[in-house]
């Protein structure tokens, strides 16, 4: 196991005077990270111009360093080996690495790449790579230098207290730490589009609380179970986050029997989504999130998504609004969301469904029937009936 980390910070040269804020904030989140995974170990965490250093004397497990790379704002993490601040440390390190890596492999090529943070280390970096990249040809005669593509590439960090060997640099989720750009209200399902529109807000900085609308009794318990896996996996891309079980099952029941056939689907949406907003002022969320595609269905038409915008009090963030369905899918394998929306579940919008939904829905009639229906108690009612489930870093869920 590697005992250090190198982390690397995503966006940060954007952030003009608000730097210091966005780095603390990222720092804040690695810490609870490590934290989880080591338990009552001691980790060091420091600043290093512009990027964290992690130490442990115990060793980073493979599981701690795949939670870390799900966390916003981190660019990359380079596990890395430590020598002391002495040139003739650095070469004996490279070679035990590489005799770890090469093993029996017949043909590798490698490239070393040196960067003095310290620059009053008195040895040049393009001089050090020259000279180790030669020693190493000696040293292995299965290695070539390849400066473009190589299969190994020895980063070699000269820091202010250390220096540091890494031969593996992991890409991370990069964007925004968690919690510099408010909070949302994540409208979560069990399909592919929702869970992936709430993992690109977490990388654009936002905390979110997901709602799910459960429409008992005319689902069963397996798409609730379906949420909660969902939710426990986009958990790890949070900060600590909720998750609200909505009964909505009599709501849904109540609109199909006193609406046009037609406006069934999109007043459903409706009142879901001003459900939202009323969750959104228990838990002082700045906006709503949705997993809206235009024209992928009835109620994602631009007429229909204009017209539900217009009952809600905040801002309706819709990420997915201009992609296709198989660079969504694409998403969704990316993030680990894709082989449990696949799973089958009961859908009640689809039980209520009616043949030929509204694409074009007519505001006034929407306007009207909100009027004779007024919900905001049934909905309010619901919300206190919630199962609200508390999921931590490592995508563990509780029921609070």
């Amino acid at each position: 196991m590697y005992k250090n980390l190198i982390i690397n910070i995503d966006e940060l040269w954007l952030k003009g005077k608000n730097r210091k804020y966005y780095f603390k904030t990222l720092k804040d989140h690695v810490k609870i990270v490590l934290k989880a995974h080591a338990k009552d170990e001691y980790i060091k965490l420091r600043n290093e111009q512009q990027r964290l250093v992690a130490e442990s004397e115990v060793g980073f497990t493979k599981e701690a360093i795949a939670s870390l790379v799900k966390v916003p704002g981190i660019s990359t993490v380079q596990p890395a080996i430590s020598v002391e601040k002495d040139k003739e440390a650095i070469l004996p390190a490279i070679i035990k690495k590489l005799t770890e890596e090469i093993g029996d492999k017949k043909h590798v090529t490698f490239k070393v790449k040196c960067k003095r943070i310290d620059k009053s280390f008195p040895h040049n970096s393009m001089d050090m790579c020259r000279e180790y990249g030669h020693l190493l040809l000696k040293e292995f005669d299965q290695l070539k230098v390849d400066v473009r593509k190589p299969d190994i590439m020895i980063d070699i960090k000269v820091m202010p207290e250390n220096i540091f060997i890494s031969t593996e640099k992991l890409t991370a989720t990069g964007g925004l730490p968690v919690r510099t750009s408010g909070r949302v209200v994540t409208m979560i399902s069990g399909g592919f589009d929702s869970p992936v529109a709430s993992f690109m807000m977490s990388k654009r900085g936002c905390s979110q609380d997901f709602i799910f609308f459960y429409a008992y009794p005319y689902v069963g318990d397996e798409v609730k179970d379906k949420i909660l896996k969902i939710c426990s996996i986009l958990g790890e891309y949070q900060r600590g986050c909720r998750l609200y079980v909505v009964p909505f099952g009599e709501v849904q029941n109540k609109i199909a029997k006193t609406c046009h056939e037609e406006y069934r689907t999109i007043l459903f949406r409706k009142f879901m989504v001003e459900t939202a907003n009323l969750l959104a002022d228990r838990v002082k969320a700045d906006a709503i999130l949705t997993g809206d595609a235009l024209g992928q269905v009835s109620s994602q038409t631009m007429r229909n998504l204009q017209v539900v915008d217009n009952f809600s009090k905040r801002i309706m963030l819709r990420p997915l609004v201009g992609f296709n369905k198989l660079e969504i899918i694409r998403l969704s394998e990316k993030i680990g969301t894709h082989d449990v929306s696949v799973i089958p579940h009961d859908d009640a919008c689809a039980l209520f469904s009616p043949k030929h939904p509204v694409i074009k829905a007519d505001p006034k009639y929407m306007d009207e029937y909100s009027i004779e229906n007024n919900l905001t108690d049934m909905l309010n009612q619901a919300l206190d009936d919630s199962e609200v489930y508390s999921i931590d870093v490592l995508g563990e869920v509780e029921e609070r």
